[in-house]
């Protein structure tokens, strides 16, 4: 019995009137939160309150299927059981400057020590010296000043009496080197050389005299060395009472700041030695070391953070050191800012993983905070960015940070497979589903989701027919028996498009026939690869035939991807077939253009023909070659193998393929026909090349019949069908192809292929 063609009303479903009980999206209540996505909202729940280490989450999801909606709806709701995050503050580390220290306090703290910093640095500035100089230090210092001279003088005073006893002075005498004391003979009130004296008296006399100034010599040194002592010691006792000045009144003065906040204690003590130190400086630019830099500040109490960083560098991510300049050579830690992950300790920090994956070292420095709780202002990623920074090593931080990275299903694959930390970092996997349940609740959804959109964004309403137009193509863009996509993202791009044709149309609420345009426009502006295609058929430049029938040649269809969009196009698959030894080899394999589900479709067709070929008198040996003409690019998926088959056969058996109809199926080893994908966009290709060509009444497409019930196909084409114009084949077998095809039944072309492959067998053995 010959092979039926699948009826018109198989081959599109339509929305039940039934479903859509309203007259338009005003009657419906909006949709809330992220719908359709029940199991992957327990997941994230969970993901996000659970608190433990590596306990991140993954969000896998198509783009379109409300990924971030989720995570943000979530994050509102979920109150995460982790510590609640610090202030975090860095001061300046007196005894390592490029080190600054880390000051970690109660939420709220923060502000509060850098106002009580901002003020002390005001009083060193402007008060401190003021304070410091008051009548009772003066008074003091003068007395140790005055009780250090009467030492001084009491010393000195008998020296100064042999000398004049002696006729001796103390001059200074110039040298090249500086000024030199010596003692020198005193005539008349005058000092004179030992030479002119001796002009004057007696040698003996002079004798003497230079004797006695030998013997006051070594005393002026002994008195010289006493004189020196009192003086330091006044010097240093003057010092310290200035110093023990200083510290009362720095004390008073920050004296609060340890009671108040006792985890800057220990830096309140290092500061007020080292204002001591340095308060006598004119620079002013040294007091900017006792300023507090606060890095991240929260308020008590408060709701915990909530992070999305959409530009995730290695600095957007740690933070970072600012280059120097003046006023960051003297205090380093006031060039520190922080970033994403720091400002969300405490909380939450969304991510988009591809962004992370994409950005230089940023993946690497993320996984390392998490592995160790700690964050680094001056990661090995930043070490070559500028001198400074590879000198300043801030204080680690540690946080407890929740990382939601966000991402398709292909960077998850990737993570996975190739980095070995990731699955102990992100242990909870958060999966959205591109598709719902086709049914009535599903289709009051789509509805909510709309009047959402309408409420939102101020569009028209949108009809119940409207609403049905776009669950069909919900089924259309799900691809799958009893679904619709919940690529709501897409569904809403289609719904504004279709409200700016109604507004064009001055009409007040949004219509099937707008949807239904929307859906046609938006094709058509990609449609650039399928017109050029049809024009290229139409030239001849490529060369489809759609009728008539040749040996050793099959219309197969392909698809291609045009963004969202798939578009199908017919793709002609020739084969030869003579005497040899070299087998079955198909040249884009050979090439090397043929993926690894190309080529292992190519093998199951040779397992296939040795299972329905059974020769049993000799080796199924003959040498054939099979290829997609006028097919340049890469070759992948094996959708193409059915076709692929019945080429061989054909070319086998010396039969002709129908050139009217084109298959899509892929096959296994017993010849059963396995569901593909794109099966919609495939038949409407072949429909539209026919149509270029003209359509006859007797083309066709042969698709797997487990497919039939993924159908949605337009309009056009179901009314070609419908009107005897065109015809879809469901088939489970292979040889239901090689029948529709070959246009013989399969167990004659078996047969016949059987003994054609003896013929070539004898050939091959002996060639003469």
């Amino acid at each position: 019995m010959p092979i039926q063609p699948v009826s018109a009303d198989a081959l599109r479903w339509a929305c039940p009137n039934g479903w859509l009980d309203f007259e338009s999206t005003d009657e419906l209540q909006p949709a809330t939160g992220v719908v359709g996505q029940e199991a992957a909202v327990d997941a994230l729940r969970f993901g996000l309150m659970i608190d433990a280490h590596g306990q991140n989450v993954f969000v896998r999801g198509r783009q379109g299927t409300g990924r971030l909606t989720l995570v943000r709806h979530l994050l509102q709701d979920c109150a995460p059981e982790s510590p609640e995050g610090f202030d975090h503050v860095y001061v300046h580390n007196f005894a390592q400057p490029d080190q600054p220290r880390l000051v970690s306090l109660p939420p709220g703290t923060g502000p509060a020590l850098k106002a009580r910093a901002e003020e002390l640095v005001r009083f060193v500035l402007e008060d401190f010296n003021d304070l410091l100089n008051t009548e009772a230090v003066r008074v003091r210092t003068h007395e140790m000043e005055a009780a250090s001279a009467a030492s001084t003088v009491a010393v000195s005073s008998s020296f100064e009496a042999s000398l004049a006893q002696a006729g001796l002075a103390l001059v200074g005498i110039k040298s090249g080197e500086g000024t030199t004391s010596a003692l020198v003979p005193l005539v008349e009130g005058e000092p004179l050389s030992f030479e002119d004296l001796a002009q004057r008296v007696d040698p003996e006399i002079v004798t003497a005299l230079r004797a006695r100034a030998r013997e006051l010599e070594a005393e002026l040194e002994r008195v010289s060395a006493k004189v020196v002592r009192i003086r330091k010691r006044s010097e240093r006792a003057i010092r310290e009472f200035h110093v023990q000045a200083a510290r009362r009144v720095i004390q008073d003065a920050v004296v609060d700041i340890p009671r108040d906040i006792p985890q800057a204690a220990a830096w309140i003590r290092e500061l007020v030695d080292d204002v001591v130190r340095h308060h006598d400086q004119e620079d002013p630019l040294f007091a900017e070391r006792y300023r507090v830099h606060v890095l991240v500040t929260r308020p008590p109490g408060g709701p915990r953070p909530v992070v999305l960083e959409n530009a995730p560098t290695v600095q957007s991510l740690l933070g970072g050191v600012d280059p120097p300049v003046d006023r960051l050579a003297v205090a380093p830690h006031l060039g520190l800012h922080a970033g994403a992950l720091l400002r969300a300790d405490g909380g939450t920090l969304v991510l988009q993983a591809r962004d992370v994956m994409t950005e230089p070292g940023a993946w690497a420095a993320l996984k390392r905070t998490l592995r160790t709780g700690l964050l680094e202002l001056s990661p090995p990623e930043l070490a070559a960015t500028t001198l400074r920074q590879q000198h300043v090593k801030p204080d680690a931080i540690p946080i407890a940070v929740k990382v939601v990275l966000v991402g398709e299903p292909d960077v998850w694959a990737m993570l996975t497979q190739g980095d070995p930390d990731f699955d102990s970092l992100f242990k909870v996997l958060v999966d959205l589903d591109d598709v719902v349940r086709r049914d009535e609740e599903s289709v009051k959804l789509y509805g909510q989701v709309l009047a959402r959109l309408v409420r939102d964004e101020g569009l028209p309403p949108f009809t119940a027919a409207a609403v049905g137009a776009m669950v069909e193509h919900g089924a259309r863009i799900a691809a799958l028996a009893g679904r619709l996509t919940s690529r709501f993202g897409r569904i809403a791009d289609i719904a504004r498009e279709a409200a700016f044709d109604a507004r064009h149309r001055r009409v007040d609420a949004v219509d099937r026939q707008d949807v239904e345009r929307a859906i046609q426009d938006g094709k058509r502006r990609a449609d650039l690869p399928g017109r050029r295609f049809r024009d290229r058929m139409t030239s001849g430049t490529l060369r489809v035939k759609t009728e008539g029938a040749e040996v050793g040649q099959v219309n197969g269809l392909a698809v291609i991807q045009a963004g969202p969009l798939t578009y199908g196009f017919p793709l002609r698959v020739t084969a030869t077939v003579g005497a040899g030894t070299q087998g079955t080899i198909h040249v884009e394999r050979e090439a090397m253009l043929s993926g690894q589900i190309h080529t292992k479709g190519f093998f199951i067709l040779q397992g296939l023909l040795r299972y329905l070929l059974r020769v049993v008198e000799h080796p199924l040996v003959f040498d054939a070659s099979i290829t997609h003409e006028q097919s340049y690019g890469g070759v992948d998926g094996d959708s193409a193998s059915g076709a692929e088959f019945v080429c061989l056969m054909s070319a086998l058996i010396g039969v002709a393929a129908e050139q009217g109809r084109a298959m899509t199926g892929a096959i296994d080893q017993h010849g059963n026909i396995l569901p593909v994908g794109g099966v919609d966009e495939k038949i409407e290709g072949f429909f539209d090349a026919c149509t270029v060509a003209g359509l006859t009444g007797s083309q066709g497409v042969l698709v797997p019949a487990s497919n039939v019930a993924d159908l949605q196909l337009r309009r056009d084409v179901v009314a070609a069908v419908r009107a005897g114009r065109f015809s879809v084949y469901a088939i489970d077998r292979i040889e239901e192809a090689l029948e529709l095809l070959l246009g013989q039944p399969a167990e004659a072309l078996i047969e016949a292929a059987v003994a054609r492959a003896g013929v070539l067998w004898n050939n091959t053995k002996d060639p003469q």
